[in-house]
């Protein structure tokens, strides 16, 4: 009768080692579940009362400033004061407002802007000239809901900082000043660095699942984990309602921290399966005993575990032979039992790793040419926002019609990214002419009188079939890097295409400012920048040659520094038949 593994190893170790260890292993895991329970609640509170700290400090400087702008009777003076029939007037009380609000909001580093809006519908910040930015600014949902409310703060939302969007949360307080027998209600509004709340949070949020802030009307400020689990969401809401400071569950706790002003509340999630992943440090001890678990039972499966390990040595070698390569390895076990089972399934993972490696090293081709068709459909969004400021300028100057050349010169530039199947591979060069033509007129219009494109090509060749999108990116490096940056007040760049025996050659000279480095560095310098439509650099230029046109196709560069620099591709003259 044959007797499986798992039959002869239970039968010699059951009696021996399994009592010892699942009794010892119990009451050490019991113990360490426990200690590093209460430990960490303990530890958890403390950095939450830290956090507390913090975010009290950051309140009460914002308060104490609101209380300042608010108690200030010279800004009040200026700001209620009637207007004045003198633009000139009314313009330095404007002024005085900035600067005693920017001497304010220098006081903090993460006090972003201060607005204030008296009944009469004007703006006041530390910003001058953004009055109808913050005229609409006051129109946004997070302000409106804010309105009824004497003073609190609102949720996170996006403010236009000098360059750009910044997140800010917001402490609005409704008021009327000392003095002014004011009818209605005037709004201060401070606007803080959402960053500063990140800030705080940062050190600790490793050390939660999750951790919020909530305002005193429940908006949520801050949390750590936007993708939390429905079932930790609810029992964190759960928690904050019941207005206890802790709670528990199988599988998590909670602690809540009230200590801050205007109502503040964080709440805090921590996971007992990660919790008790600490336990791992008592298991030294538990090692011991397992140890001498271990001495008892080689006593008794010594023989045993001799006729066990001749199989599993060979099998470990051949894998082994697997990790350095070796697809062709197979292991022959003939033991009657589940290593035997166990050989068999080793031969069929390594036929099918085999497979899978020829499938990867396909797919990976595949994927690379996605790359680079992808690649090829970007635009730089620097690109457009150039040409569009230069629309905008033609037309406020009265140039319709040179605005609505260059608008349609982008068109057809933004066209040919959505080209699909051979189209988005090859094109006519009358296309490729036709895209760089185009591109010239933009360009052009930007640098005017730089640079003139000047074309030979015979018309015999305008048919053949060339590579997409690779005769405008050398243009496009001919202006940005060779003719604008040159001392020429203008420059020249050529375009040729001719048959040089059973070669089909594209050429793209030009007289600016040249290269002086090695060939291999131009793939690294070329190709970037602000200025560019795309991010096709001459090593994607090759890699598509290669791919689509075969090892003969290639691309040569040459440059001297203040001579110019001129870039060939050459193409097997058969591969380039007549495009539709």
């Amino acid at each position: 009768m044959r007797m499986k593994i798992r039959t002869k190893i239970i039968a010699s170790t059951v009696l021996v080692v399994s009592f010892s260890l699942i009794m010892s292993g119990f009451f050490i895991y019991d113990y360490a579940k426990g200690i590093i329970r209460e430990q960490s609640i303990k530890d958890s509170g403390t950095k939450l009362a830290q956090i507390s700290f913090q975010l009290k400090k950051i309140q009460e400087q914002v308060v104490k400033t609101a209380e300042y702008i608010v108690s200030d009777e010279e800004m009040t003076r200026l700001i209620y004061a009637p207007p004045s029939p003198s633009i000139e007037e009314n313009y330095f009380r404007k002024q005085a407002v900035q600067e005693k609000l920017g001497r304010f909001v220098a006081l903090s580093n993460f006090i972003l802007n201060v607005v204030v809006a008296p009944p009469n519908g004007e703006t006041y910040s530390n910003y001058v000239g953004y009055e109808d930015y913050f005229a609409d600014y006051l129109q946004q949902t997070w302000f409106l809901k804010m309105k009824d409310v004497r003073n609190g703060y609102s949720e996170p939302h996006p403010f236009f900082f000098i360059s750009g969007n910044r997140q800010v949360f917001s402490y609005v307080v409704k008021y009327r000043p000392i003095g002014q027998n004011a009818a209605e209600d005037s709004y201060l509004v401070i606007d803080i660095a959402y960053s500063e709340l990140a800030n705080v949070f940062l050190q600790s949020a490793r050390d939660f699942e999750q951790i919020e802030l909530l305002t005193g009307a429940g908006a949520l400020l801050h949390a750590s984990n936007g993708s939390l689990p429905e079932p930790d969401r609810s029992f964190m809401a759960e928690a904050l309602a019941s207005g206890e400071s802790f709670a528990e569950d199988g599988k998590r706790i909670v602690l809540t921290d009230d200590a801050m002003s205007q109502g503040w509340k964080q709440a805090a999630l921590l996971s007992k399966s990660k919790l008790f992943e600490k336990i791992n440090r008592v298991f030294f001890f538990y090692l011991v005993i397992i140890a001498t678990g271990i001495a008892v039972t080689l006593v008794v499966m010594l023989p045993i575990i001799v006729n066990l390990t001749k199989p599993l040595i060979r099998l470990t070698n051949a894998m082994k032979r697997v990790a350095v390569g070796d697809l062709g390895t197979n292991v022959s076990i003939r033991s009657g039992d589940e290593l035997e089972i166990l050989g068999n399934g080793f031969n069929r993972m390594v036929e099918d790793l085999k497979g899978l490696m020829e499938t990867s090293v396909r797919n990976e081709a595949v994927k690379r040419q996605m790359q680079i068709d992808l690649l090829m459909a970007q635009i730089n969004p620097h690109f457009l926002y150039n040409t569009l400021n230069t629309v905008i300028y033609l037309a406020h100057a009265g140039r319709g019609g040179e605005a609505a050349e260059v608008t349609q010169a982008l068109i057809v530039i933004l066209q040919d990214t959505i080209k699909t199947g051979e189209g988005a591979v090859r094109a006519p060069l009358a296309e490729e002419k036709r895209i760089v033509d185009k591109y010239a007129i933009i360009q052009q219009t930007r640098y005017p009188g730089r640079f003139k494109l000047e074309w030979e090509v015979g018309e015999e060749l305008l048919g053949r079939a060339v590579p997409r999108m690779a005769l405008q990116p050398l243009v496009e490096n001919a202006i940005v890097h060779g003719i604008i940056p040159s001392d020429r007040e203008s420059g020249t760049i050529v375009v040729r295409a001719y048959r040089d025996g059973e070669r089909f050659c594209l050429e793209v000279e030009d007289d600016g400012q040249g290269m002086d480095v090695p060939e291999e560095e131009w793939t690294v310098r070329l190709g970037r920048g602000p200025e560019r439509t795309r991010g096709i650099g001459l090593s994607n230029i090759r890699e598509r040659l290669k791919t689509n046109f075969g090892a003969s196709a290639r691309l040569e560069a040459f440059g001297e520094r203040e001579r110019g620099t001129l870039v060939r591709i050459l193409l097997p003259w058969s591969g380039t038949e007549d495009a539709e």
